[in-house]
Parts: structure tokens; C-alpha cells; sequence
């Protein structure tokens, strides 16, 4: 019969996991799964992680893997994952629950996500009703000076609660989100202004506003989970105290935030403006008649820094949402009025719609890299999401609404663009490609992925079209 290991011998064991000899890892990783059929293993391992030399930083960081494994297999027994020799008892159970908060705001970055998704496992099974004390630890968390504790916290509440999203509405669900609203909703606004505060204190410092921002991200994703099924009636009360911070940060810019020379990677102010846009489309979306007075506002702030942004990925997610936003917008007659004049409408065309169907480089790349999965992204009514694809949705949108006017001003840019290519097809197929891609956002009124088009806008002939500029291309003997 297997028996207890001392913390040294789980040591020398989870070290062995490391080696690179096959047979050395394959025996050690045997040996911990026997460990983990006794009771008082997951404890053990809890003790190991929270170690402090760090010289075990590697065995300590396995030693987390190893607890996060245990709580998957063996938390929950009736999980498609569960493992039921696994043994975790009772009073081990409450044990853990008691310290693994505390736990994971001590211990390093990487350890800590490790501890974060070992809380969001037991969460799924015991939250709330058998761990009534996990939320107000959390948020005791938030007043923490450590920015790297207070965005580990978030991170892991925000794992918890997204199980709020894209679900139906039950008693039992909503009787979850009032229990989080309860004991969250006041803390969170509170965290997001003083978060502020701090990013305005430390202006000058990246270090120090680079976990901030990420926090102030994690609290707009929580945020959104707290209002997808509908808007609380604490977030209508205080919405003027939301949207003004949300202001703020579509307009903030900082040069220690930002890299001209990076083309991959979006900056912290990107990434926290993205989930600001998202939950804007979220109430866009829900009408909220609360949400209306700030529609304005918030539609010239979207509007200007979607002109702001570059072309590389890097800014793919900012752009793509900030387009939907508009789209679900402009689509609406009760939102007519901020989009009639025809001005507005030509800038939207030039510099919205026009720029993001036109191919780039790194477009080119990943169609030389998976034609397949390019061409699946341009496609309507696939899982991904490109900025060629939100730029016709949103000609559709205004199409709806302003259909003679839009049609009207694309088809001058159609027919510049293909002159444009007539110059110099070698050096300027892109200017066709955008054309085309113009011409089918405003031919198409409605369409599904069983049946296809179904009705297409009497304005355009698309036949005429189609036989001037893209059968005789198909035609040709030489594709190349």
C-alpha cells in the first residue's frame, strides 16, 4: 500500500519530472500518481507551492501543474475528466478552500495563474453554495498595493463568472448573478476609479501602469459578464460613473505604452480599449434606454480612434470591435439621425470601410501560408473574425438605413478603383480586390449559410458587374 510522501521526497520527485531522461520523467510521473490516490497529497502539495526558496522556483511552479491536475481529476466526480481513484476527502477539501486565495496572492506570476485556474476548477463545482467565502477574499484583494495581486484576483473572479455569458436564462442562474452583483458590483467601481487614479499618479512610470491597465481590462471583462444577460440596477444607477471612466480611456494615450515598431503584439492601451468597445456594443446592442444620452459621445469616440489605428494586427481586435460597434449603430433607425448626413456617410466609406478591405501585407502572408484558412476568414458565416469581413457588415448595416446614398458612393469609389487597376493591373490588383469586395458589400441585402443570397439591393446590377470585371479573369488560360 502506497504511503504519505514527506515534502523532501515530493521534492526530489517533481524535480525528476524535469530530467531529461524519458525514463527518469515517466517513472516520477508514476509515482505521483499513486500519491495522489492517498489522502492529505493535494495539502502536501499546496505546502511545497508555497514555499519561498527560490531556488525551487521550477519545482515549485511543477508542484502547481501537479495541484491543478489533482483539482481536475479529482474535485469533481462526476467531470468527463474525473478520476476517481483520486482522493480528496472532506476536510482536505475545506482546507484547501480556506488558503488557496491567500496562496495564490503570495506566490509568483506563473505560479499564481496556476493557482488562479485551480480556483476557477473548484468554482465551477462549489460556487457559490459550498464556497460562500471565496468572493468577499477576493474582493478583500482589491485594496491589496501589490497591482500584481489585485489583477491575479481579478483574473481569477473573471474566470468565474464569465459562466454568466451566452447561456439561457434560468432562477438558478439569476439567482448566481445576484448573489456576485450583491457583493461585487460596488467594490468593482470603486476599484475602477481608484485604478485610474493610480495610472494618472504613475504617468511616467511603464512599470508600474502596465499592471494597472491590465487590471482596469480584467474589470471591464468582468464588467461584461455582469451585464450580459441584462443591465443591473446598480450599473443603471451609476452608469454616468461607468461611461466617464470609459471615456477617459478610449482618449488616453501614453508613448511608454506604446511601440511604433511593433506590428504583433497590441500595447496594454489597446487591448484595455478593445473590451471598452465591446461592452459599449454590448448595451448598443441591449437598447438600454439608460445608455442612449451617451450614444453620441461615445460614437465620435470610437469613430476617431478607429481612424487612429494602424493597419497591423496588432490592432485587428481594436478595429474589428470599434467597427461592429458603428455597425450596430448605423443598422438601427432609432440611431438614423446620427448618421443621415451625407458627409458623414462618405467619411465612414473612406475611411472606415475602404481602408479595412483593402489586402495588406501580412494579409498576403497568410494567404501564401493557409489559403484555406484565409479564405475561410473573408467568408461570411465563419467563426473568425477580419476587419474585410466587419467592413461589409457594416456596409449592410448602412444599407438598411441609407441604401440609395450608400450604394451612390460606393459605386463612385467601385469605379475609381478599377481605373485605378486599369493603369496598372500588375502594380495595383489590390485596388480591384477592394472593389470587388465593395461591390459585394452593398449588392447583398440578405443571405444565410444553408440557402445563400436571398435578396440582393435593386440598385446595383451585379450581372453587369460581374460580366465586365470578373469573367473575363476567369476566363484566362493563365491564372498566375
Amino acid at each position: 500500500m502506497a504511503h504519505q510522501m514527506t515534502v523532501d521526497q515530493l521534492r526530489t520527485v517533481l524535480s525528476q519530472t524535469l530530467n531529461p531522461s524519458a525514463d527518469i520523467r515517466r517513472a516520477a510521473e508514476r509515482q505521483l500518481n499513486e500519491a495522489s490516490k492517498i489522502s492529505g497529497h493535494p495539502l502536501l502539495v499546496l505546502r511545497l507551492v508555497a514555499s519561498s526558496d527560490a531556488a525551487d522556483a521550477a519545482v515549485r511552479q511543477s508542484a502547481a501543474v501537479h495541484f491543478k491536475n489533482i483539482v481536475k481529476k479529482g474535485w469533481n466526480p462526476d467531470s468527463e475528466h474525473s478520476d476517481h481513484s483520486i482522493v480528496i476527502s472532506p476536510s482536505d477539501r475545506n482546507l484547501i478552500k480556506s488558503h488557496l486565495v491567500e496562496l495564490m496572492c503570495t506566490v509568483p506570476p506563473q505560479i499564481q495563474a496556476q493557482c488562479s485556474e485551480s480556483i476557477s476548477l473548484i468554482a465551477a463545482v462549489d460556487f457559490p453554495s459550498k464556497w460562500d467565502n471565496l468572493l468577499p477574499e477576493l474582493v478583500q484583494k482589491f485594496n491589496s498595493p501589490d497591482p500584481s495581486v489585485v489583477q491575479g484576483v481579478l483574473l481569477t473572479a473573471n474566470s468565474i463568472i464569465k459562466r454568466f455569458r451566452y447561456v439561457q436564462r434560468s432562477d438558478a442562474l439569476y439567482s448566481d448573478i445576484l448573489y456576485v452583483l450583491e457583493r461585487l458590483q460596488a467594490p468593482l467601481l470603486t476599484l475602477f476609479k481608484t485604478t485610474g487614479k493610480a495610472v494618472e499618479a504613475y504617468a511616467n512610470d511603464a512599470s508600474q501602469l502596465k499592471p494597472r491597465l491590465a487590471a482596469l481590462r480584467s474589470t471591464c471583462r468582468i464588467f461584461y459578464s455582469l451585464n450580459w444577460q441584462d443591465l443591473p440596477e446598480y450599473f443603471e444607477d451609476h452608469m454616468g460613473e461607468w461611461m466617464e471612466e470609459f471615456a477617459k480611456y478610449l482618449q488616453y494615450t501614453n508613448p511608454l505604452l506604446t511601440d511604433e515598431d511593433e506590428e504583433t503584439e497590441p500595447s496594454p492601451i489597446d487591448v484595455l480599449q478593445a473590451a471598452i468597445v465591446e461592452n459599449l456594443n454590448l448595451y448598443a446592442n441591449k437598447d438600454e434606454e439608460p445608455f442612449l444620452p451617451f450614444l453620441p459621445n461615445f460614437t465620435s469616440l470610437v469613430w476617431h480612434r478607429l481612424l487612429q489605428v494602424s493597419a497591423y494586427p496588432k490592432h485587428d481586435t481594436l478595429a474589428t470591435k470599434s467597427i461592429r460597434f458603428l455597425s450596430s449603430l448605423v443598422g438601427k433607425l432609432m440611431h438614423k439621425s446620427l448618421f443621415q448626413e451625407e458627409a458623414t456617410l462618405r467619411q465612414i466609406i473612406s475611411n472606415i470601410v475602404i481602408p479595412n478591405l483593402m489586402i495588406r501585407e501580412v494579409d498576403e502572408e497568410r494567404f501564401e501560408d493557409d489559403p484555406q484558412e484565409f479564405v475561410l476568414g473573408d467568408m461570411e458565416g465563419s467563426d473568425t473574425e477580419s476587419r474585410r469581413k466587419c467592413a461589409q457588415e457594416l456596409l449592410r448595416a448602412m444599407c438598411r438605413q441609407f441604401e440609395a446614398e450608400t450604394t451612390s458612393i460606393c459605386s463612385e469609389h467601385v469605379s475609381s478603383m478599377l481605373a485605378e487597376f486599369a493603369r496598372d493591373p500588375t502594380n495595383k490588383w489590390q485596388a480591384k480586390d477592394a472593389a470587388v469586395h465593395l461591390m459585394l458589400g452593398i449588392s447583398v441585402r440578405a443571405e444565410s449559410a444553408a440557402h445563400g443570397v436571398s435578396s440582393v439591393n435593386d440598385n446595383v446590377n451585379i450581372m453587369d458587374f460581374f460580366s465586365t470585371n470578373i469573367l473575363s479573369e476567369l476566363q484566362q488560360a493563365d491564372m498566375s
